[in-house]
């Protein structure tokens, strides 16, 4: 079933950006650019304070094309989860394709997206794609290809594998979101959230096609320290934002009538995060060694490395300190011999 021009007016592409004035006009003119009967295209910043909303303004306001450009009112930083939410209310659109404020969707990347889901009846409730590698400095390198999808026929599939995906290349249906309701506002990680929704209901597909040229970076970057303490604050964040994907993950599958497969899987993970939280509580050595115990699940080396860790966290920081320091020097040198290899083959 090919695709229509009443399939497209179905259409809203989102583009979410947070504090990427510098990056942005890039990602909003592939958004332009779409090859494709005219779609909604809603520019959304998440309360940035580097002007990127004055920017997104001044972009929608001088674009002159057959595409309909909304421009969703400053507000508040909101995260994630609630910047989608927030899109749901705003948006549209019946099928939402997302694009961040530093990647750069391809001409055809609704157009394709839009064929894919029509020509499956409008079945699937997400429809994904590969992207191709972009570093920070915007040069292209190699295929980033994710699972098919549709090789995901059930939850039962979901649970004995997650697939391989990239959340900047899915769009997603509105019905999707509705059946399942608004993502827990502690989420930073919607990819797997999204496509278990999907394989839940209507089910998904991948796009055989690299649609997003996406920039290396985002919230699941281990940043620099300057401390052991800010090591551990940056730690307590990514346990939060693991227990929100978790809490998010079984009321899904609760509403999908799989709660009690779903507790089952994450009884595990549970536990580590317990036994995490404790040590970071920074107990004294009984309640710690007696929460050692407790984690008797749990791999012992990884139980003992994890307690030493929070007895001795000064010791832990300075050798996590030097191994980033040798493994960005590692990416670093690879990344110029890369560059090197691309000059010397354009001059031959």
């Amino acid at each position: 079933m090919s695709a229509r021009a009443d399939d497209f007016a179905r259409v809203s592409l989102l583009l979410l950006t947070y504090q990427q004035r510098e990056l942005l006009d890039t990602a909003v003119q592939a958004a332009f650019a779409q090859d494709c009967p005219p779609i909604e295209i809603v520019l959304s910043d998440d309360g940035s304070s580097d002007g990127s909303f004055e920017r997104l303004e001044a972009l929608a306001r001088d674009y002159r094309g057959p595409h309909r450009v909304r421009l969703r009112p400053r507000g508040a930083n909101l995260g994630i989860a609630g910047h989608y939410n927030e899109l749901l209310r705003f948006a549209s659109g019946e099928l939402l394709i997302t694009a961040a404020g530093d990647d750069i969707s391809t001409p055809d990347r609704v157009r394709r997206l839009v064929e894919a889901w029509q020509a499956h009846g409008g079945r699937p409730d997400l429809i994904a794609s590969h992207l191709v590698d972009m570093d920070a400095a915007g040069v292209l390198h190699g295929p980033i290809e994710v699972d098919d999808l549709a090789r995901w026929r059930d939850v039962g599939d979901w649970m004995r594998r997650r697939p391989y995906i990239v959340g900047a290349g899915h769009a997603f249906t509105r019905r999707l979101m509705e059946r399942f309701g608004p993502l827990d506002a502690g989420i930073a990680y919607e990819d797997q959230i999204m496509v278990f929704r999907a394989i839940a209901a209507g089910g998904a597909i991948t796009v055989e096609a690299p649609l997003v040229h996406y920039r290396r970076g985002g919230t699941s970057v281990k940043p620099g320290f300057e401390s052991a303490e800010d090591q551990g604050h940056w730690t307590e964040r990514q346990l939060d934002r693991l227990l929100a994907e978790m809490r998010q993950l079984v009321a899904d599958a609760e509403r999908a009538g799989h709660g009690d497969a779903m507790r089952a899987l994450m009884a595990r993970p549970m536990r580590r995060d317990r036994y995490l939280r404790t040590l970071l509580a920074q107990p004294d050595w009984p309640a710690r060694w007696q929460a050692y115990r407790e984690a008797a699940p749990l791999a012992t080396g990884w139980r003992l490395r994890k307690l030493l860790h929070s007895a001795f966290p000064q010791a832990t920081f300075r050798v996590k300190s030097v191994l980033q320091l040798f493994h960005r020097r590692y990416w670093r040198a690879r990344h110029e011999a890369r560059l090197k290899a691309q000059r010397d083959a354009g001059g031959a």
